[in-house]
């Protein structure tokens, strides 16, 4: 076997699995979650085994789905945390970076499928330590590896705004990422949502602004409560 095909098969490998999810995003937002996975393998141009030789069962291709999503916040949000521009500018950036990508994260954050837990483990137990295979195996407790690293590359922006003084002391990275959730979910048709979403990015941007006269905000979702909270609703399947 000449050198070239096993990196041709190598290269056929990784497009088969992008199509599959690809197919598997369009899929579930327009037929739901139930739907058979030889509709997915159909509407990726594949065959049912080559899905099967990519995810081991629905879950694990939906967990895959989600994954994804993640990890395109995650890469928004350290563009975020390395940007030189102020923190506002910042955010501002990474609000509207996520809102042209929006259709990759129709799945929304807050209610998107994942694995089951397996071994009677606690479904709220804590993430895994950073540096585990982010695509080996799904963590056994059905939260996102790539959570944590999003909401520390907002709060390290976050905290440059506190310190310099232009951004509200009492926000958090939980604001941020139930924002980032809330804005991904469509409650309107397209056009009216990329409108209305764009306004409501804005509106949120101008409250994290520091103010002389800010009143105190509502006591919020602790970071450890967000993650629960994520965790719990990745499996309600029927948040679709």
């Amino acid at each position: 076997m000449s050198p070239a095909q096993p990196m041709r098969r190598r290269s056929d490998a990784v497009a088969n699995r992008a199509a599959l999810l690809d197919a598997a995003e369009r899929v579930l937002l327009r037929d739901g979650p139930a739907v058979p996975l030889d509709v997915v393998a159909r509407e990726a141009g594949v065959g049912i085994a080559t899905l099967y030789r990519n995810f081991a069962d629905r879950d694990e291709l939906y967990a895959a789905v989600v994954h994804r999503a993640h990890q395109l916040v995650a890469d928004l949000a350290q563009e975020a945390e390395a940007s030189p521009a102020p923190p506002l500018d910042a955010l501002a950036g990474f609000l509207d970076r996520l809102l042209a990508e929006r259709r990759h994260l129709a799945l929304p954050l807050l209610s998107a499928p994942g694995p089951r837990p397996r071994n009677g483990a606690d479904p709220f137990g804590p993430y895994p330590q950073d540096g585990a295979d982010p695509f080996g195996p799904y963590p056994h407790n059905g939260a996102d590896p790539l959570g944590p690293r999003i909401s520390r590359s907002l709060a390290a922006v976050l905290k440059r705004g506190i310190d310099d003084g232009s951004i509200r002391p009492d926000a958090t990275a939980a604001d941020l990422v139930v924002t980032v959730a809330t804005l991904a979910r469509a409650q309107l048709p397209p056009d009216a949502w990329d409108r209305a979403a764009r306004r409501i990015a804005a509106l949120v941007l101008d409250g994290l602004r520091a103010r002389s006269d800010t009143t105190p905000l509502p006591t919020g979702l602790t970071g450890a409560e967000l993650d629960r909270a994520m965790t719990h609703s990745g499996g309600d399947r029927a948040a679709y």
